[in-house]
């Protein structure tokens, strides 16, 4: 019998170069290899394991950095989403996986409900992405995530105590494929910005996006809820966080 180790997933996931012309092979590769590894709990110390269940998201990761880097805007598809509930979710998830590491998020909004127009599994790697880089940049223990609205934008803010090298930041944004060039990306096709700043010895990133309802398609997404999200180890948040968790 086939072990993980020899398997055909194992061989395309690990060892497939992380391309567009490759995506979908390497997508289902990851995934199929990632639910291979989570079916053997009795092995969830099992360094072996551990680290190919690791590297598995890390480039599942790094293949949706280069799509959403090199995403062209007849592939953008937007949905009605109510962004207050997705965010808070994310939060609450990163949050309950980081306690144990001596880390936290918080996140506080409004309670009104937040309905924009958006890419939202684009937006997820985009939020995600930007907890990862506070907590692998920054020396913060609380990540603070706030969101607020006026009559056309939506402001998320993250924000967290430590300096982030913001010219290393600007260079890694000039490479296709990397995180900070991916969220640019994300936010650009939204028509939203992002910038990155020091605040009061504090390193906030602060993405602002158009609400511009009267765009707005009717269909609504749908967005996983918190036990979703954890029971899910192959869920965003566990890809997202992966280098912190």
């Amino acid at each position: 019998m086939k072990t993980i180790l020899y398997s055909d997933n194992f061989r395309t996931a690990l060892h497939t170069p992380i391309t567009r012309e490759h995506e979908h092979d390497l997508r289902c590769a990851l995934h199929a290899l990632m639910l291979e590894l989570l079916q053997h709990p009795e092995r969830k110390h099992d360094p072996i394991l551990q680290d190919m269940l690791l590297q598995s998201r890390l480039r599942l990761r790094a293949l949706q950095h280069l799509v959403d880097a090199t995403r062209g805007e007849h592939e953008f598809a937007l949905q009605r989403c109510e962004l207050r509930s997705l965010l808070e979710d994310l939060c609450a998830a990163a949050d309950l996986l980081l306690r144990p590491h001596g880390r936290s998020v918080t996140f506080t909004a409004p309670r009104e409900r937040m309905d924009i127009a958006c890419a939202p599994q684009e937006l997820t790697r985009l939020a995600l992405e930007l907890l990862a880089n506070a907590l692998l940049h920054t020396h913060g223990k609380e990540i603070a995530v706030a969101m607020r609205r006026n009559a056309r934008t939506v402001h998320v803010t993250v924000e967290s105590t430590g300096q982030i090298d913001l010219e290393r930041l600007h260079q890694h944004a000039q490479q296709p494929g990397s995180g900070a060039s991916a969220m640019l990306r994300t936010a650009w096709l939204h028509r939203g910005t992002l910038l990155w700043l020091q605040r009061n010895e504090k390193s906030v990133a602060s993405l602002k996006l158009p609400t511009d309802l009267d765009s707005m398609q009717s269909s609504a997404y749908d967005s996983p809820d918190l036990v979703d999200l954890l029971a899910d180890r192959c869920s965003p948040v566990y890809v997202g966080l992966a280098q912190v968790i």
